[in-house]
């Protein structure tokens, strides 16, 4: 069974096909074996967007087993679609622990910093350092942007958007709903 998924796998068979292969190896394989944890890590990078809660608890499964940065980058996601944004904060930092060049777990981090937690300039070194890791990435600029911007950073702010987005038109346009969302619909900006 944990042949046929690997070369699935391999072969980047799409999730609708991997996840009741992986189904079937959670419930086959003894539960603290290296094919039980295997499946159900890649089960819980599948099923996260779906199925939030089951995708943690599976999380929680491998992490019994010992530390993996995949694992806690799954359990922060889950948290975070979930709402419990402390509790992903801490499990994008256990990640960044284990990964500490790892783009998406910094940009993550830093996003629910801003966004969630209402935490920009904390989130400003985890963007900046996501940025420079992957400066082509435009989500991560754009979320770079908006923590720039809600720690007063205006033009640095309105810079970066600009290089994440099509037009300098679409920049401005994210900027003043921003600046609306914020509390700060003035044109010239200031610190929010």
């Amino acid at each position: 069974m944990l042949t046929d998924l690997e070369w699935a796998i391999s072969k980047q068979f799409a999730a609708r096909d991997l996840v009741p292969m992986l189904e079937n190896l959670v419930r086959a394989a003894p539960s603290a074996s290296e094919a039980s944890y295997f499946a159900k890590l890649r089960l819980s990078e599948l099923i996260v967007g779906d199925a939030p809660f089951r995708a943690a608890r599976l999380a929680r499964d491998v992490l019994e087993s010992g530390e993996s940065d995949r694992a806690w980058a799954v359990l922060g996601l889950a948290h975070t679609l979930l709402g419990n944004y402390v509790v992903a904060a801490r499990s994008y930092r256990r990640a960044l622990a284990l990964a500490p060049e790892c783009a998406i777990y910094e940009h993550n981090l830093g996003h629910v910093l801003d966004v969630a937690l209402n935490r920009p300039h904390d989130a400003l070194s985890h963007l900046d350092r996501a940025h420079r890791l992957l400066p082509r990435e435009g989500e991560i600029a754009s979320s770079y942007a908006h923590a720039l911007l809600r720690s007063g950073q205006l033009e640095k702010a309105r810079r970066m958007l600009a290089s994440a987005v099509k037009s300098p038109e679409q920049a401005a346009e994210i900027m003043k709903a921003w600046q609306v969302a914020n509390g700060n619909s003035s044109p010239g900006g200031g610190g929010l």
